[in-house]
Formats: C-alpha cells, structure tokens, sequence
C-alpha cells in the first residue's frame, strides 16, 4: 500500500493506493468522521485481485477543498468522477462505509454505465428511516462537536469504543490519523457541513437512497454488523428485499465498521462478491 496525493479535478487528493492497475478498479470509500484508513486492514488484501483506491472524500481527512469552502454531496460527488477520470477508470466497483455508502449508492446512480458492482457497509445513512437518521446525528454532533480540534490520540481512541464492538479492533495507527487530521485549521466547517446536510431534509432529501432502492439495478452487496448502534438491522433487511439484485449478509459481535472488526471474513466475502459471474 502506498500513500499519494492524486489531482482530482484540480484538487490533490490523499489517496491509499495498492495492486495492479491492470486489474479491475475498487473504490473505498469512508465514513462521516472517519478517512481512508479506517481501510488500513482491507487495502493490501483486496489488492491481490483489484486495483484498489481509498481516497480521502473532498473535505475529509487530508484532501482539503479549494479556497477551504466546505463541499456538500454534490461537490463529493463530481470530485469522485473527478479522481477516477485523473485515474483512467472507465469502470470500477465502490464500496463505501456509512456516510461513504450513501456516498458510493448516489455515484452509483449518477454514473450507471460506470459502477459495475457496489457495496453497502454498515450504513444508516442510506437505510435508516428519517427519525432514526435524526436521532443516530445527534448523537453522532454531541459525541465529537464540543472537542473535535483538541482531542489526543488517546482521546479518539477512547471515542471509537462506541463504534467498534471490540475496541482491540481498532488499528493502533486511525486514532493518531484523525487527531492530525482535526488539527486542521479547515476541517471543522466540511465537518459540520456534512452533519448539516444530513440533519435538514430538505438538503439531504435530493440523495436519500432509502427513496430511490429500485433504481439501484447495480449487483448490490449489504454488509452489516449485528451489534451496530447507529444503523438498524430490520431497516437494512427491508431495504435490502427492495434492490433488484441485492443481498445482506450479517455478522455476528461485530458493530459499525466490519471491515476492521472482522477483516478477514470482509475481505473474503467482498472479494467473492466482485468476481462473481
């Protein structure tokens, strides 16, 4: 795996990067909060079958956007079709985590002749009813907004404890990531941009996949911790009955992130899925 800053669109975009570009392309995209290295347990083993990407989102971790605005959906999105353009990917898979799959479905839908296969990881952003949304960002503002720029490694940490079903699971390097990462002068604004976008409807309301499932035609995989707090099961299995071709698959004392939780089942599974004929 290695680190890199790609332009995107103009903008220099931190991106971890490994395997054989002449191998089909997969995206990784992150969750609200979170950068690309939450990721760090999956990159290097997916890349024995893909290309793989797992870039910072625009106004996320490391890639900080033009003139410090902080983007909304619209922006992130252009910015993605952006990179891949900068990458030469015709075609390529996403998968995304929370915040990152809501993401990844509407990239889904705006590019179709584009995303081949998509993943759907532990997200309430694209499953959650309205109030559980509302209630699963409030939680999420009042947990990290009154400290976000001053917290210590040790602090992250002790705050991925409510994300993670096992805080072993957590990579020694992601709490001192996101404490450089939040000392950033401008990434409080995207932060508090992309809770805004999420907490008001009438802005979240034009990308609400929970609307739109039937359009989804893509093969579709649903990963899911059962012991998740911020996204609900039952929603998920309802939402998943309603994609043409899409499957949930569950795992057991595992909470919001499986892919760090229990990476090699992920990877196994998500490897299977995006060669399937």
């Amino acid at each position: 795996m290695l680190m890199r800053f790609i332009a995107a669109g103009g903008v220099p975009t931190r991106c971890l990067v490994a395997g054989d570009p002449g191998k089909p392309a997969l995206l990784l995209l992150h969750g609200l909060t979170l950068t690309a290295d939450v990721w760090l347990r999956n990159i290097d083993a997916l890349a024995a079958d893909f290309h793989v990407i797992a870039p910072d989102m625009l106004g996320h971790g490391f890639t900080r956007p033009p003139d410090d605005r902080p983007p909304g959906i619209e922006e992130k999105l252009a910015h993605l079709l952006a990179l891949a353009d900068a990458l030469g990917l015709e075609r390529f898979s996403l998968d995304g985590s929370s915040y990152g799959a809501l993401i990844a479905a509407n990239l889904a839908l705006r590019a179709p002749a584009r995303v081949t296969r998509l993943v759907i990881t532990g997200s309430g952003s694209c499953f959650n009813s309205e109030a559980d949304l509302s209630v699963f960002m409030e939680r999420l503002w009042n947990t990290y907004s009154r400290d976000l720029e001053t917290m210590s490694p040790a602090d992250w940490r002790q705050r991925l404890a409510g994300t993670v079903h096992d805080l072993a699971s957590v990579p020694a390097e992601l709490p001192a990531f996101l404490a450089l990462c939040y000392a950033q002068p401008w990434i409080r604004p995207c932060w508090e941009r992309t809770i805004g976008d999420l907490r008001e409807s009438a802005r979240f309301r034009p990308f609400r996949i929970l609307d739109r499932l039937e359009q989804l035609v893509l093969p579709t995989l649903v990963v899911w911790g059962r012991q998740d707090r911020g996204g609900v099961y039952e929603s998920a299995q309802a939402a998943t009955a309603r994609l043409p071709h899409g499957r949930i698959e569950a795992f057991e004392d595992c909470a919001h992130v499986p892919m760090l939780e229990v990476a090699g089942p992920y990877n196994l599974l998500v490897t299977n899925f995006l060669l399937e004929d």
